[in-house]
């Protein structure tokens, strides 16, 4: 993957534990130029993920014990692309919580845009 910049689109793939969430979050990527694929969760992600490869991968965490759905999920993909870009979408009592990734972003809608290019934009 090469670096990113803002007249690009980066392809995204997004899984959540709360498909109601999803789609807010999806229209407002969408909304902001990204290209966004969306699994039905965190498995589905994964085999998505496979097919082909995104420059960002999204796990957006509603509930606490999805943490370590999310996780191992993430390491799984880290272990086949140890250059892939993952981040977090979590509320901040969940930024505690043992994730790892490339960035942990909010889930405000509002904000998620410009906090997604701003982590894009330090990892380059």
């Amino acid at each position: 993957m090469g670096t990113l910049t803002f007249s690009q689109s980066p392809r995204i793939i997004l899984g959540s534990d709360n498909q109601h969430l999803v789609s807010a979050v999806t229209t407002s990527l969408v909304k902001a130029g990204f290209d966004v694929e969306t699994a039905t969760n965190y498995g589905h992600l994964e085999e998505l993920w496979h097919k082909v490869r995104h420059d960002v991968v999204l796990f957006e965490i509603s509930h606490s014990d999805s943490i370590e759905s999310a996780i191992e999920s993430a390491i799984r993909i880290k272990r086949q692309d140890a250059q892939q870009f993952i981040a977090y979408l979590a509320d901040a009592n969940l930024h505690a919580s043992g994730l790892t990734g490339d960035a942990i972003l909010s889930r405000d809608t509002s904000r998620l845009p410009q906090a997604l290019r701003e982590a894009l934009d330090g990892r380059s």
